[in-house]
């Protein structure tokens, strides 16, 4: 008796197109980063500076930290948009459940708001 082969589509992924945009954004942060603190360890901070010097270099150091920050965030924003897509649950609004226009997913792929959502957000009106 010959076997027959029952040909198994695999599902695609339907989220390739915006994992691939956060793929992508996130090496850029980490390199940004790994930039960032090579060129802060690398600012010499030695004894002869007088009080200008230290405080643009000091200014500079908290600048590049305070980047860091929003940079640590949106790479946190990355890994929970990683997290609903395992959950089946992305492109849906964390708040109100509303499906995330296709558009909206291109230009910004970590966001977890439908953009009514995100405006209540940015007025502080979302808890």
């Amino acid at each position: 008796m010959a076997r027959t082969m029952v040909k198994t589509k695999t599902k695609a992924n339907p989220y390739s197109q915006y994992e691939e945009a956060l793929r992508k954004k996130q090496n850029e942060l980490l390199d940004s980063y790994e930039r960032d603190k090579a060129a802060g360890n690398a600012q010499p901070d030695d004894g002869i500076q007088d009080l200008a010097d230290k405080a643009a270099s000091a200014y500079s150091k908290e600048l590049n930290f305070s980047l860091s920050d929003g940079e640590r965030n949106l790479l946190m924003q990355i890994e929970e948009a990683f997290d609903r897509m395992r959950n089946e649950s992305y492109g849906v609004c964390t708040n109100c459940g509303a499906t995330i226009g296709e558009k909206r997913l291109l230009a910004v792929p970590w966001t977890p708001f439908c953009i009514d959502c995100q405006e209540l957000q940015e007025k502080g009106l979302l808890s």
